[in-house]
């Protein structure tokens, strides 16, 4: 499964437990007229095994000990 089918699935998933959906609420802070504030984590992929990370930090695979690439968090419409 391509890297960017997961990750719209996780996060539909995320977003639809949280009840959130993708209407903006008056206690969003992304509802009003400012840019919500940039993710200070990144995402990382084990080329070897697959495995994906949400983290500050990684270089290495803790699945596998291989190095990890940091892959762009932006979804592209398919």
């Amino acid at each position: 499964m391509a890297l960017t089918t997961r990750l719209r699935s996780v996060l539909s998933d995320a977003r639809e437990r949280a009840g959130g959906g993708d209407a903006a609420t008056p206690d969003d802070p992304a509802a009003g007229d400012e840019s919500p504030p940039e993710p200070t984590t990144g995402l990382f992929e084990c080329s070897a095994c697959g495995t994906v990370y949400v983290a500050e930090e990684k270089s290495t695979c803790s699945s596998c000990d291989e190095p990890v690439e940091e892959v762009s968090a932006t979804l592209s419409r398919e």
